[in-house]
């Protein structure tokens, strides 16, 4: 008896250590995501680049007379995992499969595989995964990872997730932000030499954010930020400094807002000298009217003539290991603002891989942009919405080394085209809903004469005929959890 009391007062201490220890390591999970699957019908995109663009690297235009219309599944899961052990302290983690229905697999080791068929492909791209905490006994939250990071002007100059270190604090009514990014560390692309030259952070193209908003009173929100971007991958090193004001304002229903902001900076090195001096404005209105929210936005970032040293055009950064003006990579900023779907990268109009826009890094260069749009967002019932949108917009300079007619070397007019396009969605569940996207873009007098017969033939034939008008339309499916 006396064993067994003894053995009982040992399994009740041993599971009341063991409930002491779980309680004192306890932490909240936290899962959620989206699933977002689309249907294509698009003579523009195709899974791939669009056909407003340039041949891989060089100035030949790829601009089409007539093109057929593709038809494509594409479909995006973000899965996003938080351990939380309290409001202070917490893991952040996300994670990507793009995959488009009928791709490689089968251990084909490409990026984005796994659609065709028995699937079978290592398809899981990390997107973030960053601590989170605030430092004991003040206001500053620290984030060191893998993070997303967009600038304080609607992103037009830089949204990517980044690797780095951001300190935010709130003291009073302001809220202070200070990041150091590493974009690139080029010595990971090059072995390193017997003299050192290859060492790590002696190549990196590095970003630093600083940025403040300050709350006037309920109705006026300003603030101001600064971005260095150094780039120093190669023998031409590039700084760009770039800063600014914005502003956030409510006057009655109606809503305000806008930001002015300002590049200056210089490459150096083997290559010709280069000073960057550009500019963007934006200002947008927001109003409630009826079942829903009429709103309009403009967006003017400044263009290059190219005939001198002195680059005058706004520069956004890019997905590159090459300087930021000369690329023709990706672009890493957007302008959700315009609610686009073909004219410009629209991030909240997008959600998977295939989508493409005709205003990008590749098809142009330097150029700038002046963009008008007007939107409706109705909600017609809980359950049915539908939203409207019209923009308009033109290159703000012609740059001569990206004058894209064929046959006379220039563009007709500075106008690029009107754009009209639609969503109309309901939810077949809270989580789920279903919707249809549809958009046409008018193109306008800058690509006068530029169409090409065959984009995909060896030797180009230039017909000087007007390309044909870029349209899509998309069925999909999107679940959050």
């Amino acid at each position: 008896m006396k064993l067994n009391k003894k053995l009982m007062i040992i399994a009740a201490a041993g599971a009341l250590g063991a409930a002491t220890a779980s309680s004192a390591l306890a932490f909240d999970n936290e899962f959620h995501g989206s699933y977002t699957l689309k249907y294509f019908l698009s003579n523009y995109e195709t899974g791939g680049p669009g056909f407003l663009g340039y041949k891989g690297n060089s100035n030949t235009p790829v601009f089409s007379e007539n093109r057929k219309t593709s038809n494509f599944f594409d479909q995006r899961l973000r899965m996003f995992y938080t351990a939380k052990a309290n409001d202070d302290l917490k893991l952040v983690t996300g994670f990507e499969i793009d995959t488009m229905f009928g791709d490689k697999a089968q251990g084909s080791g490409a990026r984005n595989a796994g659609g065709a068929m028995e699937s079978d492909a290592v398809s899981l791209e990390t997107k973030w995964v960053y601590l989170d905490f605030r430092i004991p006994s003040t206001p500053i939250r620290v984030t060191t990872g893998i993070q997303p990071v967009k600038d304080a002007f609607k992103g037009v100059f830089l949204d990517a997730d980044l690797a780095g270190v951001n300190l935010a604090g709130t003291f009073g009514p302001a809220v202070v932000n200070v990041g150091y990014f590493r974009a690139y560390d080029q010595t990971l692309f090059k072995a390193t030499s017997a003299d050192n030259t290859g060492l790590r952070g002696n190549a990196d193209l590095d970003i630093v954010a600083v940025s403040t908003d300050v709350n006037i009173n309920k109705n006026l929100k300003v603030g101001g930020a600064y971005y260095l971007y150094s780039d120093n991958r190669n023998s031409s090193p590039t700084k760009i400094n770039v800063f600014g004001l914005n502003a956030d304002a409510k006057i009655g229903k109606l809503g305000l807002s806008g930001f002015a902001a300002m590049q200056q900076g210089v490459r150096n090195g083997t290559l010709a000298r280069q000073t960057y001096n550009g500019y963007a404005f934006n200002a947008a209105a927001k109003l409630p009217i009826g079942p829903g929210n009429l709103r309009t936005a403009f967006l003017y970032t400044t263009g290059d003539d190219g005939k001198d040293g002195i680059n005058t055009s706004w520069q956004g950064v890019v997905q590159t290991q090459d300087v930021t003006d000369t690329t023709v990579q990706p672009s890493c900023n957007s302008y959700n603002e315009s609610n686009m779907m073909l004219m410009n990268r629209a991030a909240n109009m997008e959600g998977t891989q295939a989508d493409v826009n005709v205003i990008n890094s590749t098809t142009f260069k330097n150029q700038g942009m002046i963009l008008a749009t007007i939107g409706y967002d109705a909600t017609i019932t809980p359950k049915l919405f539908v939203n409207t949108n019209v923009g308009v917009a033109w290159a703000a300079k012609n740059n001569v080394t990206t004058r894209i007619n064929p046959l006379t070397g220039s563009n007709g007019t500075n106008y690029l085209g009107t754009e009209v396009n639609i969503t109309a969605g309901y939810k077949l569940y809270d989580n789920l809903t279903a919707s249809i996207q549809a958009a046409y873009l008018i193109l306008g007098g800058y690509y006068d004469g530029v169409a090409v017969q065959d984009p995909s033939a060896a030797k180009i034939v230039k017909t000087g005929k007007d390309p044909e008008d870029p349209y899509t339309a998309r069925v999909m499916l999107s679940y959050a959890f």
